[in-house]
């Protein structure tokens, strides 16, 4: 499989570039600077040529850049811009490259005002899109051991109960059994949403008590080196579900288990997301689904390939992704069901681990 960086130099060749610049800050992470570099904190530049790779960084993270960047010349400065525009011009690397989403127009226009001759591309946003869509085989662990701890933190909690504890107190001990599992702490913050606040599909877990009947959305993930996992679950509290409650449910998970049985390498992204939702629309429930069927999940929580009726591309291996239906109605409540699902070559496997099945609590 060809490499992050090797794509990288066949790009500058393509378009006749003397370099790529990756910024990150505090303000504007770039999550492939983790990806090309291995650093994982968050003030950097990295300078890449076809024949040179450097690395600015200021004093705080001189430790952390050895221990973390490999390959790369490290620079330790007070003033990131310039080092950098030292860098263009002792190497006359005039034509540059830049994601436009993490570059700010003040670090261009520092950059211009000492190297005249500069001239700035953005790199295209398919090239983006596309960069980290199809994981190693290291990347695929990281994030199968990640929804595995996500799952066992997720199977603790409902065991224990859920009958009467708020919204942000089942949250807090998700996110606290994360870290005592193993993970580095929660890929996003976690949802919780119980009752008619089920309805709402990414709604904030609040001091609401969980109440027997209730539907609750429990949508959770936690983080391993940098890569993420993405999970959710319905659980019904205390007594049988209600038939519009239980039909809810029926209709998401066979349509969760058809996208999951269209997937194919080649396929297209729309094709999933079309399969499903015409089976949530065909059960007259089409009104309620009101979100993508999925996304894509690794350094980021939400990256391509984008699972829905715009999505573009096709599918493939070592691709991984959320497949997650849902139904949501007003003064009722919802039901999601999220799968994380990696692409082999013979076709999908589950890397979640909690039932779908519709739970009951006590």
């Amino acid at each position: 499989m060809t490499t992050g960086m090797e794509h990288l130099v066949q790009y500058m060749t393509q378009k006749h570039l003397d370099a790529v610049l990756v910024n990150s800050s505090e303000h504007l992470l770039s999550h492939n600077m983790r990806y090309i570099t291995g650093f994982s904190g968050s003030e950097a530049a990295a300078l890449i040529t076809p024949k040179e790779r450097h690395f600015i960084t200021d004093g705080r993270y001189k430790l952390q850049a050895a221990q973390e960047v490999a390959g790369y010349k490290i620079h330790v400065a007070r003033d990131k811009v310039g080092t950098l525009a030292r860098l263009l011009l002792t190497r006359r690397l005039f034509r540059i490259a830049v994601e436009p989403a993490r570059v700010t127009y003040e670090l261009i226009a520092e950059l211009k005002n000492k190297v005249k001759q500069l001239i700035v591309h953005h790199i295209e946003k398919k090239f983006l899109n596309d960069f980290r869509t199809r994981k190693a085989p290291a990347e695929i662990q990281l994030v199968r051991t990640a929804a595995g701890i996500a799952s066992e933190a997720c199977s603790r909690v409902v065991k224990e109960g859920l009958i009467g504890k708020t919204e942000l107190e089942i949250a807090g001990k998700l996110e606290f059994l994360f870290r005592t599992l193993g993970a580095d702490g929660p890929s996003f913050p976690t949802i919780v949403a119980s009752g008619p606040r089920s309805a709402l599909p990414h709604a904030s877990p609040t001091t609401k008590k969980i109440r027997p009947g209730d539907l609750i959305i429990l949508d959770y993930g936690c983080t391993i080196g940098g890569y993420n996992s993405d999970e959710t679950v319905t659980c019904i509290a205390g007594k049988q579900p209600t038939s519009l409650q239980r039909k809810m449910h029926t209709v998401v998970r066979k349509a969760q288990l058809i996208a999951v049985e269209s997937l194919r390498v080649g396929g297209t992204v729309s094709a999933v997301d079309s399969v499903a939702r015409k089976f949530i629309a065909d059960s007259g429930f089409g009104k309620h689904f009101v979100h993508a069927l999925g996304h894509g999940v690794g350094l980021e929580v939400h990256e391509p390939p984008w699972l829905s009726s715009r999505g573009r591309g096709v599918l493939e291996q070592g691709m991984i992704m959320t497949i997650e239906p849902g139904i949501y109605i007003e003064g009722v409540g919802g039901v999601r069901l999220e799968s994380l699902v990696a692409m082999e070559t013979d076709g999908p496997v589950i890397l979640s681990q909690m039932t779908k099945d519709l739970i009951s609590v006590d």
